[in-house]
């Protein structure tokens, strides 16, 4: 028999399971509660997350200086439109793409390739990466240089070619001038219906259709206007961001452009950036993303490393329109991952002198093409190198629009070259070479006279002075001061082809300067190369030309500079620099360049000081042919020179092909003569005489150089007046073939 539990008991038990019950509702309610009012918004977000993936975070890339800090390339912040192809498959693609070219004027070509790209990611199973639009969004800083734009109360319209996005202004068929900043105008065609300002670079068009597809042009207000170059803009990253949640897979990516502010004065030397391919993809392998840049010229591309950084990783959380999440609980989970941070690359300071720099630009003004090169003959560093004509970096960094890239590529003056660094025919300025070695081996002595008939005979031949009349007879100064080439002539054929190489290798030329982007060393020719190369093989001859410059020979302005400066310090051959230091992130400095002697002249000091005294009278002596040249304040030294460099082009103009059959200019100085500080070489391209062209360029760059106060003087009144034309060239727009 089973006992049963008293009434109170049973009474107990279910009183304590109600009680139990009861707690655990209030509890669930206390749950739900917190769950859905307290936390609701919460993890509704945190419902919404659709993608958890770690996304590169790229290095702030160093900024490039001038030695006193000077700005010449620098990140500015910069938007685009990114789009994950997960997000707008096929079937919503269109919707999207067309939405978003309404927002913010995508063109036919801009929405094809974006359509292409999507594709291409779908047949790559790369959904999940976004595609970045090469086309930057305008917000609130000028596109073009980077100043902030200002709010204008009335609209301004322009008209946009719907395929291509290319913008024009209307304008009268007989326009000349840019009615923006009074520029002569470009037209490009003979029916005068398409021009381009050679300063502003706006394009005007004469009738309201497409030059390239003939399609009606569409209308365009703004109403923000860039203080500095005038252009109207729409800030596109306002009106994208307020329909965004519309866009499905596209977000407004936030990054960093280069700019280059100084444009066109150090663009040669500085370099400029674009896109990566799939060949710097395969040498750098998981280095460089899809969407990145890399340095392609100048200081960009040779300190790439030093420059671009390790970019780091973050993670990255969107929701299910594929847009970045925001909730708290995103940002929870984005801080407690681990992540590798960005380190910022490596600030670059030249030794470039930005003041001077732009001071030898003006210098160059009235001259189509050529070079300018100052150095200090002390340290090595290069103070200036310029090159003529040049280009806007800023146009040439991302992409590039079709025409403006074939305008500059076909231009017969090659705008891409720098001149500084490509070797010539140096003409008589490589006499020093040749008179050295005549002393040094026992040629002539100081007092040892030539005759100059006005040519020289040899093996049946006339080689000429550039004096068909004769300068009698000449000692070794004398042949400098009147740079008579027969004296010259009979030197060289005395020394021989050979030993004037070894010499022309003893002051650098044929070998690099150590400058540190990539340059062209050029030639000094031998008779084994001459054997090997020449179609005729070894002539006599050949030996002759060498001896003046002439020939095979070639050096640039800048490995004459450094011939110059080993004249100017006593001998000293120096290895040029152009960075003066790496800085990093904190401010330290990494890497500092110093003086480096890398070779010696031969001779002695009083050989040495027989080549000095000779460039000084070149100068300063009423008869020698750079007498122009000299200034009342400043004693300079230094010797002219006339290349012989016709040439034959077919396709060209009459007027090109006249320019074409010109000589090269040239004129190497230093300064002052008994104190050497600073080195100038010019270069003018077809310029004719060494002489009339080259040799004022380098007067006004030494004047100029002394204005700013860059001459260390034991006089405090020493100083040049320096012709009152300070105004900057509006641009140094390559020249057009005449």
């Amino acid at each position: 028999m089973i006992a049963t539990p008293p009434a109170d008991l049973r009474r107990g038990r279910l009183g304590m399971a109600l009680t139990v019950f009861t707690l655990l509702f209030i509890g669930l309610e206390a749950r739900l509660f917190y769950l859905q009012i307290l936390r609701g918004e919460d993890f509704r977000e945190r419902a919404r997350i659709s993608v958890i993936s770690r996304e590169r975070i790229p290095a702030r890339r160093g900024e490039i200086r001038d030695r006193e800090g000077r700005v010449l390339a620098r990140n500015v912040p910069a938007y685009r439109i990114r789009v994950t192809p997960h997000y707008v498959l096929r079937a919503d693609r269109e919707e999207v793409l067309g939405r978003l070219a309404s927002i913010v004027g995508l063109s036919a070509d801009e929405r094809l390739e974006l359509d292409e790209a999507i594709d291409q990611a779908v047949a790559d199973n790369e959904v999940w990466e976004p595609i970045a639009l090469g086309r930057e969004l305008v917000a609130d800083t000028c596109p073009v240089d980077a100043s902030p734009l200002e709010l204008r109360d009335e609209v301004e319209r322009s008209f946009v070619c719907p395929q291509d996005g290319d913008v024009f202004e209307p304008i009268d068929p007989k326009a000349t001038y840019c009615p923006h900043d009074r520029t002569r105008l470009k037209w490009t065609s003979d029916a005068h219906e398409v021009a381009r300002c050679t300063r502003c670079k706006r394009r005007f068009l004469t009738r309201p259709q497409c030059p390239d597809h003939d399609t009606p042009l569409q209308v365009v207000d703004h109403n923000l206007r860039c203080p500095l170059c005038k252009r109207t803009y729409t800030n596109e990253v306002a009106a994208l961001q307020a329909q965004l949640y519309e866009l499905p897979g596209v977000e407004i990516d936030t990054h960093f452009r280069r700019d280059y502010p100084m444009q066109y004065d150090a663009a040669h030397l500085v370099g400029y950036m674009n896109r990566v391919t799939a060949a710097d993809r395969e040498r750098w392998p998981g280095v460089y993303g899809l969407q990145d840049v890399i340095g392609r010229s100048g200081v960009e591309r040779a300190l790439e490393e030093e420059l671009r950084g390790e970019r780091g990783e973050s993670l990255s959380i969107k929701d299910a329109g594929g847009h970045r999440a925001t909730s708290a609980d995103a940002q929870v989970l984005a801080g407690e991952a681990e992540f590798a941070r960005a380190v910022p690359g490596l600030d670059v300071w030249l030794t470039l002198d930005m003041q001077l720099q732009k001071e030898v630009r003006k210098a160059f003004r009235y001259y189509a093409s050529g070079a300018a090169v100052v150095v200090d003959p002390r340290t090595g560093d290069v103070l200036a190198a310029y090159s003529k004509p040049g280009f806007d970096p800023n146009e040439l960094t991302g992409g590039v629009d079709p025409v403006r890239w074939a305008e500059i590529r076909d231009n017969p003056y090659a705008p891409l070259m720098n001149k500084a660094l490509t070797p010539f025919a140096p003409g008589s300025v490589y006499k020093i070479v040749t008179g050295l070695a005549a002393l040094v081996e026992s040629i002539v002595s100081p007092d040892v006279t030539i005759d100059c008939t006005g040519y020289y005979e040899y093996k049946g031949r006339r080689f000429h002075c550039h004096n068909r009349e004769g300068h009698g007879p000449m000692d070794l100064v004398g042949a400098f001061v009147h740079s008579c080439d027969v004296y010259f002539y009979r030197v060289g054929e005395m020394l021989g082809i050979d030993r004037l190489a070894t010499y022309g290798r003893a002051f650098g030329f044929g070998e690099p300067t150590g400058v540190e982007v990539s340059e062209r060393t050029g030639l000094v020719p031998t008779r084994r190369w001459h054997a090997e190369e020449t179609a005729l093989g070894w002539q006599p001859g050949f030996t002759l030309s060498t001896a003046i410059g002439q020939g095979s020979l070639t050096a640039s302005p800048l490995q004459v500079a450094r011939a110059f400066a080993a004249v100017a310090n006593g001998g000293n051959l120096l290895q040029l620099h152009l960075v003066s230091k790496l800085v990093d992130e904190h401010g330290n400095v990494v890497h500092q360049s110093t003086p480096q002697v890398v070779g010696r002249l031969p001779g002695t000091p009083e050989q040495l000081s027989i080549i000095r005294e000779a460039l000084v009278r070149v100068v300063n002596d009423p008869n020698g042919t750079a007498r122009d040249v000299a200034l009342q304040s400043i004693v300079i030294a230094g010797k002219t020179g006339t290349a012989e460099a016709a040439q034959v082009r077919s396709g060209v103009s009459a007027e090109m092909a006249a320019w074409l059959k010109e000589d090269h200019a040239w004129f190497a100085a230093y300064a002052p003569a008994e104190d050497p500080q600073v080195v100038v070489v010019t270069f003018v391209e077809h310029g004719g005489s060494g002489s009339r062209m080259a040799g004022p360029i380098a007067q006004r760059i030494i004047s100029s150089w002394m204005r700013l106060g860059r001459y260390k003087s034991q006089d405090p009144d020493a100083h040049e007046e320096v012709p009152a034309d300070d105004e900057l060239p509006p641009a140094d727009e390559p020249q057009e073939a005449p």
